[in-house]
């Protein structure tokens, strides 16, 4: 017969998963099943089936008091437990006895069994989900028990059945916390002593404290006992603080009289009325102590140099006998200090003998397993804290997916709970910059004072760009963080805001990683609320924390992602039903006609009336002007799908107002005034004049007559998709390299690899320079360049720079037009203005800038002289210094700022009237 082993049956079983099933119903013992159950946390069945007999009956059949399952419908009577006559449950009988219809047999049939142990299982581990602490064999008192339970019942039903409350009842359940016994007053303890003899009250005091894992109360008692073992006056315990090797301190849970030490500090957010010290490690008697590990008993404790009787003068008690000993683990470690001082003048003077020192080192030896187990049940307190807080952190973050502010804010409100900070702040990377830097910071200053603070309870909470004012320190330590991946603990104290008086008392920052394992920020908390540094068990705690946020995170970009794509689609779908490309019979009807010269336009002109083409003028005379550039031979550009590029981008311009495919045209014609009127073409490659030209072109395409500011305030699809900073510019661009990218009307198609980036280079940043915040932003550094003639015009940088101030100059060249066509161009954008300012005030419930505002458009000239003096002027003066040819533009402003002034006073004289009357 062939020998298997027991690998070979458990691989059998494995793959015959239903055979294995089937097995274990027919044969498994009762025995085996609460063997399984008290392994994974659940009541044995005997300890269900005596507690849940006592609740009555259940909708599936009624439980007897001796464990009884009686079904009315099925007419049999099933027993699970001990047979007859026999004592003890499950542990004491080898298999249940089942009694059928009054006849015990060893064995059940293979349906009942089925349903009776699903039954009992299901109602084993019901139970064991409710409760919250160890669990004796069997009640004694049957009501207690069952009103516990129902207690427990109700704790936990009340909680809304969400995921976090599902999953803290789960980690809960499996948490088993001893339970403090009763505490003795001192005098009781002195009765007991004298009426049971000091080996009978001894044991019954380590018995005492053995039972208690709480450490407060642990030293309450230990610190009465001490008193009454030894017959003292008082005592004091005082357990080590801190990690070993690192900045320990004494802390006193009970701190009953003199420490013998000059320096007792109550720790941050306690007080006298707390009852709670610290000692600083090493100072005074128990100091001492602490750090030898030595007995120091003394008969005069004054005369020690190490005594100080500074607490006696404020209590006004007076020390005299002291003995103090240390208190050690299973190891040797020093874990506590014990100090009893002034003993009974009636038992040997008073004095601490060496009988005492030894019945106090016994008693020590049990105290210090008492804390031992009491630090460990502490430990697991704290652990099972923390699990729940990372659970509300895990709910918090993948609760809300939609906004990375909202989600970071939440990330660093729990950090301040959890590890219990005054500051958290988080960083995160730019993906899109060269080396490590950041684009974000997030700061919530606030401190947090436990658990009353809810998530709307903060202050101060900021978000910076790169160019916030940023501690140059953290910013360093956040960059050293970030590209080496290392965790960073600052214990000492560190001045990083000198001006504002800022101190870093303890700081701690880690990276922050996505599902990919890259680091995407960095966290980091300052200065705990108790005033130590962070220690080992913070950074454990804050390293599962980060890596829950790195999650949360990572999933709120990838939604953030997702959401782009679904404006990006909108937008399409819009733009396609809204524009379409030239047709064949469109451009075969342009290229027929001739084309005329640029100068028979008037093109040259600085002062080019911008309505004297008719819409087929326009688009001739854009072709005029590609060839009078020279792009169209230094390019190469088929002549077809030149036009037909034309057609296309007029045709993917809105009939809005103002910014239509005219708009462009003039941008267009201003610049190429600039590069051939005023002799500037030789300044830029031809690639440059490719990208600046077409640029004025596309600038503006698919503009909807309304601002960026406007596409911020309604959340629009543009916004979400290209952010609220060059909105539209950004919309234009890529509009642009959509018309580039279909069939037959890329004009840059017979370029190089190379040569086509630059060009797409050129091209966006053209487009990008006519958003206004960018003339802002390098306007001044232009200005000091051409001030100082201290501009290169070989230097690419400066090149760029003209680039943005030229594009800014054909743009907003009307305001430099002859009187008749500023004042129509003026119309026409204030048309599209108030059209903005009204959806503002009707549908955005706003209330419009001036400039947009209908009910404002008598201040119109003031506006435009502001507008004018403010943004323009300056500009056009700047271009002049640097080509005199350029005057023509400041002059033009110049001219308009008079006749709008005109205008101005004669709107101040009505409105004079109005207000005041003649007569």
């Amino acid at each position: 017969m062939t020998q298997l082993s027991f690998s070979e049956v458990e691989d059998w079983l494995d793959k015959h998963a239903e055979q294995s099933v089937d097995y274990f119903i027919r044969k498994m013992e009762l025995s085996s099943i609460n063997k399984w159950l008290v392994n994974h946390g659940f009541l044995t069945i005997d300890d269900y089936v005596t507690t849940s007999s006592r609740r009555g009956s259940t909708s599936s059949g009624n439980v007897s008091p001796g464990g009884m399952y009686s079904s009315g419908t099925e007419g049999f009577t099933l027993t699970v437990g001990p047979p007859p006559g026999v004592a003890g449950g499950a542990h004491h009988a080898p298999a249940p006895a089942v009694t059928l219809n009054g006849n015990t047999t060893s064995h059940m049939r293979r349906n009942s069994s089925k349903k009776c142990l699903r039954h009992d299982f299901a109602r084993a581990k019901s139970k064991s989900v409710f409760r919250t602490h160890e669990v004796p064999g069997h009640a004694k008192d049957p009501t207690s028990s069952r009103r516990s339970s129902l207690k427990d019942m109700r704790k936990y039903t009340s909680l809304p059945p969400n995921s976090i409350n599902m999953l803290s009842l789960l980690i809960e359940s499996k948490v088993r916390l001893p339970q403090c016994g009763p505490t003795h007053s001192r005098a009781t303890k002195k009765e007991l002593l004298s009426s049971l003899g000091e080996r009978d009250f001894l044991l019954s005091i380590i018995r005492d404290i053995g039972s208690d894992f709480d450490l407060k109360s642990l030293s309450h008692k230990a610190v009465d006992n001490m008193c009454v073992l030894l017959d003292t006056d008082g005592a004091s315990l005082f357990l080590v603080d801190g990690p070993r090797g690192g900045r320990q301190t004494l802390v006193s849970k009970v701190f009953d009289v003199h420490s013998g030490v000059s320096q007792f500090l109550f720790p941050a957010g306690t007080g006298p009325g707390d009852n709670q010290v610290q000692v600083p490690w090493g100072v005074g008697i128990l100091g001492h102590v602490a750090e030898t590990g030595e007995t120091v008993n003394l008969k005069v404790a004054c005369e020690d140099p190490r005594f100080d009787d500074e607490v006696d003068r404020i209590t006004g008690y007076h020390t005299e006998s002291l003995l103090c000993m240390a208190v050690k683990n299973a190891y040797g470690e020093v874990i506590a200090v014990a100090q009893v001082i002034n003993k009974n003048e009636e038992q040997d003077d008073g004095d601490f003998t060496e009988k005492d020192e030894k019945l106090l080192e016994t008693y020590l030896q049990f105290v210090g397993i008492g804390i031992t187990n009491a630090q460990i049940v502490e430990i697991s307190r704290q652990e099972y804290d923390r699990n729940r807080k990372l659970l509300e952190v895990v709910h918090d973050l993948f609760e809300e997916q939609t906004s990375i502010e909202k989600v970071i804010l939440k990330i660093m409100q729990r950090a301040q709970r959890l590890l219990k900070c005054e500051r958290a702040a988080v960083l995160l990377t730019d993906e899109n910059s060269e080396g490590m830097k950041f684009s974000k910071l997030f700061e919530l200053t606030n401190p947090v004072n436990g658990q009353k603070t809810n998530s709307m309870n903060f202050k101060n909470f900021h978000q910076h760009g790169e160019r916030g004012e940023v501690s140059s320190y953290f910013l360093g330590l956040a960059e050293k963080v970030a590209e080496s991946g290392e965790v960073i603990n600052v214990a000492e104290c560190i001045e990083v805001g000198k001006s504002k008086g800022e101190n870093v008392n303890s700081l701690l920052a880690m990276p922050i990683r996505n599902k990919n394992y890259q680091i995407i920020g960095v966290a980091s908390i300052f200065n705990k609320l108790t005033g130590l540094p962070f220690d080992e068990n913070d950074e454990q705690l804050f390293e599962a924390f980060t890596i829950f946020c790195g999650l949360g995170i990572h999933n709120t970009l990838i939604y953030s992602e997702i959401e782009k794509a679904m404006a990006r689609q909108k937008v399409s779908i819009e733009v396609l039903s809204y524009h379409a490309t030239a047709s064949s019979k469109e451009v075969e009807t342009l290229i027929e006609l001739e084309v005329p010269a640029a100068d028979e336009l008037n093109l040259y002109s600085l002062s080019f009336d911008d309505f004297a083409l008719n819409e087929r003028q326009m688009l001739l005379g854009a072709v005029s002007m590609f060839l009078e550039l020279g792009l169209v031979k230094r390019f190469a550009i088929d002549k077809e799908t030149l036009y037909k590029f034309l057609l296309t981008v007029k045709k993917n311009y809105r009939d809005v107002p103002y910014h239509n495919w005219r708009h462009a045209f003039n941008v267009a014609q201003v610049m190429f005034a600039i590069l051939m009127g005023c002799e500037m073409k030789g300044t830029f490659s031809d690639l440059e004049v490719l990208g600046m030209f077409v640029g004025c072109l596309c600038h503006d395409l698919d503009h909807r007559g309304t601002n960026n500011s406007f596409q911020e305030k309604a959340g629009s699809a543009l916004a979400l998709l290209y952010g609220t900073t060059n909105t539209m510019e950004h919309h234009h661009f890529n509009h642009a390299v959509m018309i580039l990218s279909s069939e037959n009307l890329n004009i840059f198609s017979s370029l190089s690899a190379e040569n086509f980036a630059l060009v797409m280079k050129v091209l966006k940043h053209s487009i990008l320079a006519t958003d206004l915040s960018t003339y802002f932003e390098l306007r001044h550094r232009f200005f000091a360049l051409v001030e100082d003639h201290s501009y290169s015009w070989d230097r690419e940088d400066h090149r760029e720079l003209l680039r943005s101030m030229l594009m800014t100059a054909a743009d907003l060249a009307a305001s430099s037009k002859p009187w008749e066509v500023q004042q129509k161009v003026a119309t026409l954008v204030t048309t599209e203005f108030f059209c903005q300012g009204d959806k503002e005030r009707n549908e955005l419930k706003l209330q419009p800038q001036a400039l947009m505002d209908r009910e404002k458009q008598h201040e119109l000239p003031q506006l435009q002289i502001s507008w004018i003096t403010e943004i323009c002027l300056p500009l056009y003066r700047s271009l002049g210094k640097m080509n005199p040819k350029l005057n023509v533009m400041s002059e033009g402003a110049v001219e308009n700022m008079r006749q709008w002034a005109k205008l101005a006073a004669v709107s101040n004289t009505i409105k004079s009237e109005k207000i005041d009357p003649p007569g």
